[in-house]
């Protein structure tokens, strides 16, 4: 058996246009792990007064200096004194962006409380003003000892039922408050994090969809058929080469992208509650660092489920092309059911897809920092466990079917 999977790997791997991919999977690890960097921008100003633009590294290191007084818990008083400072700019200027309030004035005094801010005005405005829209009347600093106690009313009432408004407040139950804000960390990455998962999806599609199905086209099959290992040995091998090669490629791919981005953004940041993230109204009571062990995890068992789904159509297809098209179909079917409807019974079908967990909007990343629940009869469930639990299923249950179909063919 260890000599079959050292053969089978060997051929895999050695295959000019197997390693070719492999080798660009890793590359872009580091590139999508570098552009959300290079993205982040700001301003500063000069000891003369003047305005400096500045990017990349140099802006993360700029925004940390400038925010490192909102460092820490938010407490009422620092939520206080953030309101008081919006209304004082509000009233100045009538207004607390650029170009109504000077740039350099913006970058003083708004910039480093902006997170504590966009939190409060998230919670405590009424519905239909927002960030942009509000004045000094609707947010002022009295309102800051009711912020925690309206983010878990405002929390719950993002069910659009009250089953799933009972549900959230079940779920959001352990969330730590007062929240730890740590400058640093920024959603966009995790945004290229989905990117890439999508990558390496339909990459091993392209690697593993001839495993099985090359054999069939050539005919080779019916030679393996008659040696002594050729049915499930050799499956088998097929099976733990391919699954292999996966999760070492998977492993040293998310190591080279997180460590950038940590080492980049700062390991601190990993210690701010979620609910700083993105946006504030989020069920998980996580960090950004546990958030992001959590969708790494949650997006490698989606990535498992389709790679077995591809074992499994490369097992049952008579050549590689129909393998592959399906194969690529199944992938992004969930990203385009869930452009095409948001209708209880299209999210069941894409959370329940092998790749249920990849997409952009619709993955797993979007699902944990949303409030999306699936109708099941009596049962209200979390989108991000029916993900899961899916592909928990589907993982086992489609190696079984490869190997017993694989036998089956070759006993025809």
């Amino acid at each position: 058996m260890k000599r079959l999977i050292y053969l089978e790997l060997k051929r895999v791997v050695t295959t000019r246009s197997t390693w070719v991919m492999l080798a660009l999977l890793l590359l872009l690890s580091a590139v999508l792990a570098y552009l959300p960097i290079s993205f982040v921008k700001t301003f500063d100003v000069d000891e003369q007064g003047n305005l400096i633009s500045l990017e990349g590294k140099e802006a993360i290191d700029c925004l940390k200096e400038k925010e490192k007084g909102i460092n820490g818990v938010l407490t009422q008083e620092e939520i206080r004194q953030a309101i008081t400072i919006f209304q004082e700019c509000y009233r100045e200027y009538g207004a607390i962006f650029p170009p109504e309030m000077p740039r350099e004035e913006y970058v003083r005094r708004i910039e480093p409380v902006y997170p504590v801010i966009y939190m409060a005005a998230s919670v405590l405005l009424p519905d239909g003003i927002n960030l942009y829209s509000m004045t000094d009347e609707e947010l002022s600093p009295e309102d800051a000892p009711r912020l925690y106690d309206e983010y878990r009313k405002r929390l719950a009432m993002m069910g659009n039922s009250d089953a799933e408004q009972e549900k959230i407040q079940e779920l959001s139950k352990d969330i730590k408050m007062p929240f730890v804000y740590i400058s640093g960390y920024d959603i966009t990455s995790f945004e290229y994090l989905t990117i890439y998962i999508l990558l390496i999806m339909l990459v091993f599609m392209v690697i593993i969809s001839p495993i099985f199905s090359a054999e069939y086209q050539t005919g080779a099959d019916s030679i393996l058929r008659c040696a002594k290992y050729g049915r499930v040995h050799l499956a088998a091998a097929k099976i733990v080469t391919a699954l292999a090669v996966f999760t070492v490629t998977f492993l040293i791919g998310m190591a080279v992208f997180l460590l950038i981005t940590d080492v980049t953004f700062g390991i601190e940041g990993l210690k701010a509650s979620v609910q700083m993230l993105y946006t504030v109204l989020v069920i998980p009571a996580l960090t950004i660092g546990q958030t992001q062990a959590v969708v790494t995890a949650g997006m490698f068992l989606s990535l498992l489920a389709t790679v077995c789904c591809t074992l499994f159509l490369s097992a049952r297809c008579k050549n590689i092309q129909d393998s592959l098209k399906i194969a690529v179909l199944l992938g992004l079917l969930p990203t385009i059911i869930s452009m095409i409807s948001s209708a209880n019974l299209a999210k069941l079908i894409r959370c329940i897809l092998p790749s249920g967990g990849i997409g952009f909007t619709n993955s797993f990343l979007f699902e944990i920092l949303g409030t999306d629940f699936v109708h099941v009869g009596p049962a209200v469930i979390w989108t991000p466990y029916l993900i899961v639990g899916a592909a928990a299923i589907e993982i086992p249950l489609f190696l079984v079917l490869t190997v017993r179909i694989y036998c089956r063919r070759e006993s025809v």
